[in-house]
């Protein structure tokens, strides 16, 4: 018997090699990434400076505007994209440690800055933490009534020392 959850499947990485590619595959990676993000529905972007290419560009989801401002909610920030990489809202706890501890980017605030793809296969993965936020933000899961999810990866550490 299948089960009906709408849980996703656990969100999982591979590890990132730290090698040098040519600069015409990253632009080419880079570009590969923006149509991606471009051809999502829902979300609208905005640049961040007055030149005629800009430095950055924020990506927010698209609402209804009447229904934002009378609830007073603030836009969703999918993405930033800017010349060191993209930083990435709306992951779990979970999908932030995979990103972490498989070397793909660091942590800033709530948000993760993620390192630019290099080439198509780091699109793929990149795109696959892109789509992650995406999902979580535009369609957020409801938790279980009563359920905790305790994770043994964020439990505290500790030392049978006798400085304790």
């Amino acid at each position: 018997m299948a089960k009906t959850s709408r849980k996703p499947a656990r969100f999982k990485l591979p590890a990132r090699i730290r090698n040098r590619r040519t600069a015409s595959c990253n632009l080419d990676a880079r570009i590969a990434l923006i149509d991606r993000i471009a051809d999502l529905p829902g979300i609208e972007t905005v640049g961040m400076s007055d030149e005629t290419i800009p430095r950055r560009v924020e990506i927010y989801l698209q609402q209804e505007v009447s229904k934002r401002v009378s609830e007073r909610k603030a836009a969703k920030l999918l993405c930033s994209l800017d010349c060191n990489g993209v930083t990435v809202s709306g992951l779990d706890r979970w999908e932030r440690y995979q990103v972490l501890a498989n070397g793909w980017g660091k942590l800033t605030n709530d948000r993760v800055s993620m390192f630019l793809p290099r080439d198509h296969q780091e699109v793929e993965i990149v795109w696959s933490v892109l789509r992650r936020a995406y999902d979580n933000l535009f369609n957020p899961i409801p938790d279980d009534a009563g359920s905790l999810v305790v994770a043994t990866w964020d439990s505290p550490k500790y030392s049978r020392t006798s400085l304790q």
